[in-house]
């Protein structure tokens, strides 16, 4: 669980960030697809943080649940970053020109935008890994010797 409060804490600091500087307005943003794609990461990551804390004290169904809704919206979250923006690792040092006009103002935070979705996609993949590791410890699997197939 250390990494996923270490995770979720930085992607915290990177979407709180972006939407401190943008404000409420839309028109500070590249789109408002991209404003409210922040606004579900920002959600994601008080409810992941918030389930850290108390994970311990609810039962192993409902842990297994909330890590799959957890997966749920940080796929969402990544997938929707992911489509949305032009940015990617080898893009981030490009001239401002090169992107559409909408993101051009924005390309000074491509290095963030391209931190946030790669930390979305781990915390996705590590509700998914918590999600089934779950599954497997609470389901127990083993052969019964009393019981056959075959038998008439």
């Amino acid at each position: 669980m250390l990494i996923d409060i270490s995770t979720a804490g930085a992607e915290l600091g990177l979407v709180s960030d972006l939407l401190h500087e943008g404000g409420n307005n839309e028109a500070n943003y590249p789109s408002a697809e991209f404003k409210h794609d922040l606004g579900i990461l920002l959600f994601t990551c008080i409810a992941s943080l918030l389930y850290i804390i108390g994970h311990a004290f609810i039962s192993m169904g409902l842990n297994i649940f909330v890590n799959f809704v957890l997966a749920v919206f940080w796929g969402t979250g990544a997938g929707v970053l992911f489509h949305v923006s032009p940015f990617e690792s080898f893009t981030c040092d490009k001239p401002s020109s090169t992107f559409n006009s909408n993101w051009a103002v924005y390309s000074d935070h491509c290095a963030r935008v391209v931190a946030m979705q790669g930390l979305a996609w781990a915390l996705w993949g590590l509700s998914i890994i918590l999600m089934f590791g779950m599954l497997f410890h609470l389901v127990e699997f083993k052969a019964r010797h009393n019981v056959s197939m075959y038998r008439v």
